[in-house]
C-alpha cells in the first residue's frame, strides 16, 4: 500500500463530542491530532472512565501521542462533513503504530482521537492503517472548518 493511500475513519463510532473530553487546548501554532489506544470500561468504574458517544473508555493522559499534520481541510465525504488530514512523517508513524496497536488489541480496544484538547472519537480499528492520510467523518452539526483550523493550529 502506497504512502498516499487515504484511510477513512467512518462516522460509525467516530463522533465529535462537543464541550467534553479534556480541558486544555493546544496553543496557537501547535496543531495536530493526539491518539491513544484505550480500553472500554464500565461507567463509574474509575475517574478516567469517560463517555464518548455513550460508550465508556479509559482516558489516561500519558497514553496520548501527538501526530503532527501537514494539512487538514474540511471536505464532503458522500454528503457527510469530514476532515482530510495529511500527517507529517512523524505523525504518519504515530497514526500507523496506533492503529496497529488498536487492531492487535481488538475487542475492547478503541483508538481515541482528540484535537485541541477535545475528544473527537473512540473507534474500533479492524486492521492497521498505512499511509499518511486519513479522512475523519464527522457527525451532523459538527463544524468541519473550525475543527480543521484547530488541527492545523491556526
Amino acid at each position: 500500500m502506497g504512502r498516499s493511500q487515504v484511510w477513512k475513519l467512518s462516522a460509525v463510532g467516530l463522533l465529535l463530542v462537543a464541550m467534553s473530553g479534556c480541558s486544555a487546548t493546544a496553543p496557537a501554532g501547535e496543531g495536530g491530532i493526539e491518539m491513544a489506544v484505550s480500553q472500554t470500561c464500565d461507567a463509574g468504574s474509575a475517574p478516567e472512565c469517560v463517555s464518548v458517544n455513550g460508550e465508556y473508555v479509559t482516558l489516561i493522559e500519558s497514553d496520548f501521542a501527538r501526530a503532527g499534520v501537514e494539512t487538514a481541510k474540511a471536505v464532503e465525504d458522500g454528503g457527510t462533513s469530514a476532515i482530510e488530514v495529511r500527517f507529517d512523517d512523524d505523525g504518519a508513524v504515530v497514526f500507523q503504530e496506533s492503529t496497529a496497536e488498536a487492531a492487535a488489541a481488538a475487542g475492547t480496544a478503541r483508538l481515541v482521537i482528540r484535537a485541541g484538547g477535545e475528544v473527537l472519537s473512540a473507534v474500533t480499528v479492524v486492521e492497521p492503517m498505512q499511509g499518511d492520510t486519513a479522512v475523519i467523518a464527522l457527525p451532523p452539526g459538527a463544524d468541519a472548518e473550525e475543527l480543521a483550523a484547530v488541527i492545523r493550529g491556526s
